[in-house]
């Protein structure tokens, strides 16, 4: 392609009529453009104060995850106690064989009392310990001192213990001294199968919280920014940082709106804030985070005035100015602006026509160069990403993220696939006895079998040295075995040449399915590698099924069906 003379009698024109419109547009705005600056700034401050209002919250939703976590942690390490776990054991054992006896089915809870009243008094916001029933009653508790009020059981434990092993209650209030409570349980002897007959739950205080609501911990230089903690359910704030309590108290949040868009709100006093309510993704609690509308705006006011003046002098001025002035530009740059937002976009496919011999048409025809550049790039960087340089196959991260999307897949529509685990038998011998080179020739030839006998739905790729591992999509468990047979005597029956050397070897495969009590896609991969392990334990050669991860080998000579 032909550059247009970058140095030719119109670049000096452009130049000044483009510094002269720069000039006019900055210093002399019409009202029109007044405006629009003006709804600019604004709306850039809101979304730095939104942005950072959002930051914030992020912050403050990892750091109460964690404190969260760190009591489920304290309940299972009390669990773990065998006061705990040989006594409840006993009790429910006797609760269950005494409807016709007349053994006191309590005995031994005393012993858990007293060690249950030793863990409380130990941390300072623990306000009880119990161990209830699957369905919430008391079997023992830590001393109460005088407290006997009801406790939200939650009626959603069992999905939650399901979900994550631990249940959280909804916030409730301390009829005592006010204070916000919740409960944070945790199953005993909890089975594969989420079975368990007691829970070990506390009762604990959330005011150790309060500290992450102080204005230097939301991001804030002085005392004008104020939170809380809210209870999306309820819609009700329970815990309040310093000073927020005077600055929001009366405040209608009105969750029922969008929740995370700026809004101004009135406070108590009848003064401006800018606030918004940024829910948690888990706990669900969010944060109410507002701030004093003249500090979150100040540059705002400050320009405002300013503004109206120049706006109003020279406004008509601006405006026949700007219509000369553009009518001679914006055709070219407005192709390619529209051009650069498609390449920001990830449109590489863009090719903007040359109007002019100037400036404009010189940065056009270096854009096109760019981005065919760029084009060639991406192209290349996605291949040396995706592909392994030697085979051409997929690279282990390719394959593995291949394989994560099937299980996804698989998740989403109970679409049964299964996974290969291949291994050429005795690798090493074939590099001592002929070279390295004809170790990689091997490699090449042997995914060039594997690309013959897969089908288009099915994946391929290079685990790691001599090692790969093939995903057949919508897979039974004998098709999957039939494809790995195939590929097995393929790979017996073909000739390898390096150099006019002739080469034969073998590969042993190993084959799971998915199953649904699969956690990742890695439960997969780890019992295709133990039936490949148990494949050349065998003798090599040969292709070995493995259903689950604790059956033994067996299978004939040259391959091997475990189930």
């Amino acid at each position: 392609m032909s550059k247009p003379n970058a140095e030719n009698s119109h670049l000096l024109s452009i130049r000044n009529r483009i510094l002269i419109f720069a000039v006019l547009v900055t210093v002399v705005p019409s009202l029109a453009m007044g405006l629009l600056l003006q709804n600019m700034l604004q709306s850039t401050i809101e979304e730095k104060v939104e942005q950072k209002f959002i930051d914030s919250a992020q912050i403050m939703e990892r750091e109460i995850s964690l404190w969260v976590k760190e009591r489920v942690y304290d309940l299972n390490v009390f669990s773990n106690s065998s006061i705990v776990s040989d006594v409840v054991t006993d009790y429910l054992k006797r609760m269950e064989e005494g409807k016709n006896q007349t053994q006191d089915p309590a005995s031994g809870i005393g012993m858990i009392h007293t060690y249950l009243t030793t863990l409380q008094n130990q941390f300072e916001d623990y306000v009880r310990i119990f161990i209830l029933s699957r369905q919430g009653s008391i079997i023992a508790s830590s001393g109460t001192g005088g407290r006997e009020p009801p406790f939200p059981f939650p009626e959603d434990s069992v999905e939650q213990i399901s979900d994550k092993q631990w249940f959280k209650s909804d916030v409730y209030i301390d009829p005592r001294d006010k204070s916000p409570l919740i409960l944070i349980g945790v199953p005993l002897s909890l089975d594969p199968l989420y079975e368990y007959g007691a829970l070990l739950v506390m009762e604990t205080r959330v005011t150790g919280l309060r500290p992450l609501l102080d204005p230097a911990e939301l991001g804030a230089s002085g005392d004008s920014t104020y939170g809380s903690l809210v209870d999306m359910k309820t819609e009700q704030a329970f815990l309040y940082g310093r000073k927020a309590r005077k600055g929001l108290k009366g405040i209608n949040l009105a969750l029922a709106g969008e929740l995370q868009n700026l809004r101004e709100f009135t406070g108590p006093m009848d003064e401006r804030l800018m606030g918004m309510v940024v829910p948690f993704h888990e706990l669900g609690w969010g944060l109410f985070i507002a701030e004093d509308y003249k500090t979150a705006f100040s540059r705002v006011i400050r320009s405002r005035h300013r503004n109206i003046l120049i706006v109003c002098f020279f406004g008509v001025l601006m405006g026949i100015a700007a219509y000369l002035l553009t009518r001679q530009i914006m055709v070219p740059l407005s192709d390619l602006t529209r051009g650069a937002k498609r390449v920001a976009g990830g449109d590489l496919d863009v090719q903007l026509m040359v109007h002019r011999n100037d400036e404009i048409g010189f940065a056009t025809s270096v854009f096109n160069e760019m981005v065919a550049e760029l084009k060639q790039n991406q192209t290349k960087l996605e291949q040396l990403a995706t592909t392994d340089p030697l085979t051409g196959l997929n690279n282990r991260k390719q394959v593995m993220t291949l394989l994560r999307n099937q299980y996804e897949y698989y998740r989403r529509y109970k679409t049964g696939f299964s996974v290969l685990m291949l291994d050429v038998d005795h690798f090493k011998a074939i590099n001592d006895t002929h070279g390295h080179q004809a170790g990689d020739t091997v490699l090449k030839q042997v995914a060039l079998i594997f690309q013959e006998n897969l089908r288009n739905v099915d994946s391929a790729g290079r685990y790691g040295g001599e090692e790969f591992l093939v995903i057949l999509a919508e897979s039974a468990k004998d098709e999957a075995i039939q494809a790995a047979e195939r590929i097995r005597e393929s790979v017996e029956n073909h000739i390898f040449v390096h150099e006019e050397q002739k080469i034969r070897l073998n590969i042993s495969i190993g084959i799971a399915r998915i199953h649904e009590q699969d956690g990742d896609e890695q439960r997969v991969v780890k019992r295709a590698d133990m039936a490949l392990y148990r494949a050349k334990g065998e003798g090599r050669n040969r292709v070995v099924y493995l259903a689950s991860e604790d059956q033994t080998a067996g299978g004939d000579e040259k391959g091997a069906d475990i189930q």
